[in-house]
């Protein structure tokens, strides 16, 4: 272990922890008379910004909110809270108007994405719909006179009995005090704990392992979401094939170009990404993207981005035809879990996006809900915190902390992961896999990169154990040697490494 001591402090109103959709929309939506810090690693290169779908919201005349929480909660597999998907459909027509007053400019007319029953995906910039977002967003934080844009990765939550005091970052190599009585989580998931994945190769879920550590409560860790349509041409994290592009008529086929999907679920292509996923899986072998039954023409208009990355790695969807491609790990669906207003069971601390569990998307996410989810839950957590009582202030705040000099390194970590938490697990795996962790080699690196990856093994132990205890198949977690139980509980994990089921109260 080493001993760190901070070499400045400052202090804020509001610290935000992440630079993606949910953290930016919580510093754009709080007033400007609050000082406000955002911390990240990136402000360029986050989930948000690689998200190729759209947003979902029915706002069309033949469209309804009550229909959009239903296909969300079928795709949940009914483990969805209803009442809080009521509240994220009920809201989503404000969350693009907010977004259009922010300078996102989406198209006229909605997509159909797999699981959704009408067109109700609003795009902007084609199938870039993540990157128009954040420049608008970026634009307008860059602007903010109040928001100070912090480059760094926290280190340590702080609190004491009244709540959260602030946190530790690592910024330029140093440790660095930032004291807040509000500390929003937008850090992200986990899936660059994959070998396969998505998402920037620093989601490693640390967000949620610091909130857990000092006491908030985490659920569902044996939900991740895999993406079926990443194109195989490059190593992790790969880059998707936008779910819109089955909604247009693009096929699934395997090596012999047939389509197989039929033969697992009637809504073929359509299905939702757990099913499709899944029969890729089952059905074996190199599955491929057919995109020319939607016609060149349209391709290069509506979907550039997926012509243009499919060119770029040696490979022409409208020419040369099928781009192979496999599920890849893609959203982290469990976290640290809140109540409606996205705050978390330690006073003054909120989860927003893909770190929390806000009982929305249930046991598996459907399509372009997850821009959505930012929006709708960032604006909402703005509004509450600045209503909330204000916590004493804090007579203490650690003058050093201990971090450790040697960790699992991700490779190791990315190998236990995909032995283990694939597409389908069972108990033998699981089990085999808790045991490597246990006893995984450790390397010496610098303190902050030991630091990650102590917390990523911890969140990995707390995912194997969650996926151990969930003995049945539902959503996105799917058991080979599935029993039959009724799947409608949550594992929560407490201050301690055992989760306890609890039933749903929704």
């Amino acid at each position: 272990m080493m001993q760190m001591t901070p070499s400045h402090d400052l202090s804020f109103d509001v610290v935000v922890v992440g630079a993606g959709i949910a953290g930016l929309t919580v510093a754009l939506s709080l007033p400007s008379t609050l000082r406000i810090a955002i911390v990240s690693r990136s402000f360029t290169m986050t989930s948000s910004h690689w998200a190729k779908g759209g947003m979902a919201a029915a706002r069309g005349a033949d469209d309804e909110p009550a229909e959009h929480l239903r296909d969300t909660i079928v795709a949940g597999g009914e483990l969805n809270d209803p009442e809080r998907v009521a509240l994220l459909v009920g809201e989503a027509p404000n969350a693009i108007e907010f977004l259009q007053h922010q300078g996102v400019v989406f198209e006229a007319l909605p997509e159909r994405e797999a699981g959704h029953g009408r067109p109700r995906i609003w795009h902007a910039d084609g199938d870039a719909t993540g990157a128009a977002i954040m420049s608008a967003l970026g634009a307008r934080q860059r602007a903010a006179d109040n928001v100070t844009p912090i480059d760094g990765t926290m280190v340590e939550l702080l609190n004491d009995d009244s709540g959260v005091i602030g946190i530790m970052i690592s910024h330029r190599n140093a440790l660095t005090l930032l004291r807040a009585p509000r500390i929003v989580l937008a850090s992200g998931g986990a899936t660059g704990l994959w070998g396969d994945h998505t998402s920037p190769n620093a989601n490693l879920g640390t967000g949620i392992v610091s909130a857990y550590r000092v006491g908030a409560i985490a659920t569902d860790l044996e939900f991740t979401q895999f993406h079926p349509t990443a194109i195989a041409l490059s190593e992790s994290p790969l880059s998707l094939a936008t779910e819109a592009l089955r909604g247009a008529g693009a096929w699934i086929v395997d090596e012999e170009g047939k389509r197989f999907l039929f033969a697992s679920d009637p809504a073929g292509e359509l299905a939702t990404r757990d099913k499709v996923a899944r029969a890729m899986y089952r059905h074996g072998g190199q599955a491929y993207l057919d995109a020319r039954p939607i016609g060149g023409e349209i391709l290069e208009k509506r979907f550039p981005t997926f012509v243009r990355e499919a060119r770029q790695r040696g490979h022409d969807p409208i020419v040369t035809g099928p781009v192979p491609i496999r599920p890849a790990a893609h959203y982290t669906i469990g976290g640290v879990v809140t109540d409606t207003w996205g705050e978390t069971s330690i006073p003054g601390l909120y989860a927003i996006g893909e770190c929390a569990s806000s009982g929305i998307h249930g046991a598996n996410r459907l399509a372009s809900n997850s821009l959505l989810e930012g929006v709708v839950f960032g604006r909402r957590a703005a509004r509450h915190l600045v209503d909330a009582p204000n916590s004493a202030a804090p007579t203490h705040f650690p003058r050093s902390t201990n971090l450790p000099t040697t960790a699992p390194s991700r490779i190791a970590l990315a190998r236990i992961v995909d032995d283990a938490l694939g597409i389908e697990r069972d108990a033998v795996a699981l089990e085999t896999a808790l045991e490597a962790l246990t006893d995984v080699a450790t390397c010496e690196m610098d303190p902050f990169s030991a630091h990650e990856l102590t917390l990523a093994s911890h969140l990995v132990s707390m995912m194997l154990i969650a996926a151990k205890e969930r003995h049945g198949t539902v959503g996105a977690h799917t058991r080979a040697d599935e029993q039959a139980e009724d799947p409608h509980y949550r594992l929560t994990f407490a201050i301690g490494s055992t989760p306890r089921r609890e039933a749903r109260v929704w």
